[in-house]
């Protein structure tokens, strides 16, 4: 089933009195909410009895949770020693995330920095392969790895890049910020048909199944002629992506994907917007 949530708390959660991750549960619950992404994105720091405790009250819940390994990860980079870093980033995101009872990793996948932006990509692809090759011996096969688009085009994660990566291994599935794509192409959402084109070349590239399954990030953002600026909120009116647009088009191609608000301090509220909307669609 299509599941909707935000990623890490948002302003109303502090407002109402809480102060930790395991209260978010709950909070979901109160929310009629499905999902939750906890962020690991300056470096994963968090015990195993903590963790523990966290999944144990998601798996009482009903409710999923993902994370996002730290955002400094770069799979292009040029230093075989940040490399096996990266590597290991990647790694202890997947053992917390079997703590919590989780099956969704979402990471960045890079940038070219001084390289030139095929080598850098070969790179990558290669760096991919054997983050794979890992994953399976360090059995973390029941487990998928998202790769991001995203949203400043110096960054490796076009849609056709993230594609291509997703074809390194059946456990490899897109993590499509809709927010990032429409801030490095400098705004090109705003009608059904512009999301629906999206959805048709993604079920082509990397199949139906993981087309339906894949993994979504949407807020609104600020750009510049670089791409993304900065997270707003569902009340901006001057730059996009539009929502309802999405939901139409998850309605029509019958698509279940996990939608993580990435809103900046209205994640809840505006991931409800979009559940509101989705299921709206019936009446």
């Amino acid at each position: 089933m299509i599941k909707f949530g935000p990623s890490g708390t948002c302003a109303d959660f502090s407002a109402a009195g809480h102060a930790h991750t395991i209260e978010v549960p709950a909070w979901l619950k109160e929310h009629d909410l499905d999902c939750f992404e906890y962020s690991f994105g300056r470096g994963v720091r968090i015990g195993e009895s903590s963790a523990r405790a966290i999944g144990a009250e998601f798996a009482a819940s009903g409710a999923e949770i993902s994370v996002h390994a730290p955002y400094f990860i770069n799979l292009a980079t040029l230093e075989e020693e940040k490399a096996e870093n990266n590597h290991r980033y990647i790694f202890d995101s997947l053992a917390a995330l079997s703590l919590f009872g989780g099956s969704r990793c979402v990471i960045h996948p890079g940038s070219p920095l001084k390289a030139e932006r095929g080598q850098a990509m070969d790179l990558l692809m290669k760096r991919l392969e054997k983050v794979a090759e890992l994953k399976h011996e360090l059995g973390y096969d029941d487990m998928y790895l998202c790769l991001e688009t995203m949203g400043k085009a110096a960054q490796l994660g076009s849609l056709e890049e993230v594609i291509r990566m997703c074809g390194v291994d059946d456990s490899f599935i897109p993590c499509i910020d809709f927010g990032h794509l429409n801030a490095r192409e400098g705004g090109v959402f705003f009608t059904d048909d512009d999301y629906a084109r999206v959805i048709e070349r993604l079920a082509e590239g990397v199949g139906e199944k993981k087309c339906s399954i894949m993994h979504v990030h949407f807020s609104k953002i600020e750009f510049s002629a670089k791409g993304e600026v900065r997270h707003l909120t569902f009340d901006d009116e001057k730059y996009g992506p539009p929502y309802e647009p999405l939901m139409r088009v998850f309605k029509k191609f019958a698509l279940s994907p996990y939608i993580v608000c990435e809103s900046a301090g209205t994640q809840t509220r505006d991931a409800q917007a979009m559940k509101r909307y989705y299921y709206g669609l019936d009446a």
